[in-house]
């Protein structure tokens, strides 16, 4: 676990909020005992945020739930939207006064939360897209002042960046040449919200290879988002997800 250690969570609130997110979304669960010897796939029922406790969906065979009742270790994994989840528990129970078919859970001590940038960045949908707001201060050739109100679509999106385009041609001149950071961005995902961050400016390079000094598509990582605007764009994310399918 050492590799991924920069990706555990400890904190309770933060694990609760991510507990929430993958009941809401409905996510499958890979549920993995006997030395990965034995699994089933479940989801989340419901979740108590004051007893830290959470109910789990029994296996379809019931020779499997007899048996991960007497497991130890249990190994949960997901997938939210490109980000693979993984928090192990020493052990289910079953409630001795229901007729529910769930296992109690409690809730981890640490979760495992890792995107996989490469594998899921979506393409923004052509309407209805997402856009970027911020004032982008910068100079000319000359060495006076520009200041310039922009507001830009977003090309794609993912939970640590961004990208978007613009044309160097309505400008007098490289608008974005030697800029490394936009201090203040208001970014609104339709349908979700409008949150705000601090981008950090990684490349820049045309649009179209055969012409080098038109469009130019300037790539960004947002720095430092709160686990609350997370969760935001991993819902807008999700939905765009679902409604492609």
């Amino acid at each position: 676990m050492s590799d991924n250690a920069k990706f555990i969570l400890k904190n309770p609130t933060e694990i609760t909020r991510k507990l929430n997110l993958i009941l809401k979304q409905d996510c499958l669960i890979t549920v993995s005992f006997n030395k990965g010897k034995s699994f089933f796939l479940s989801t989340l029922l419901d979740i108590d945020t004051k007893k830290k406790k959470m109910n789990l969906d029994f296996a379809s065979e019931e020779q499997l739930n007899k048996q991960i009742l007497k497991a130890t270790p249990i190994t949960l994994t997901t997938n939210v939207g490109g980000v693979a989840v993984t928090f192990i528990l020493e052990k289910v129970s079953k409630p001795l006064l229901s007729h529910h078919n769930a296992f109690i859970l409690d809730f981890p001590e640490e979760l495992m939360w890792r995107e996989r940038r490469s594998f899921y960045r979506i393409k923004t949908p052509l309407q209805n897209t997402p856009n970027c707001k911020f004032i982008l201060n910068t100079h000319d050739e000359a060495g006076n002042d520009l200041s310039y109100n922009l507001k830009i679509d977003l090309l794609d999106l993912s939970l640590t960046g961004t990208s978007f385009a613009y044309d160097p041609k309505l400008y007098k001149s490289d608008i974005f040449e030697g800029i490394k950071e936009i201090p203040s961005c208001s970014i609104m995902l339709p349908g979700i919200g409008r949150f705000s961050t601090v981008l950090q400016v990684r490349n820049q390079r045309p649009q179209k290879i055969s012409a080098p000094e038109q469009a130019q598509i300037i790539g960004v990582k947002f720095h430092k988002l709160s686990g609350a605007i997370e969760s935001q764009i991993q819902r807008y994310l999700l939905s765009i997800e679902r409604s492609r399918i």
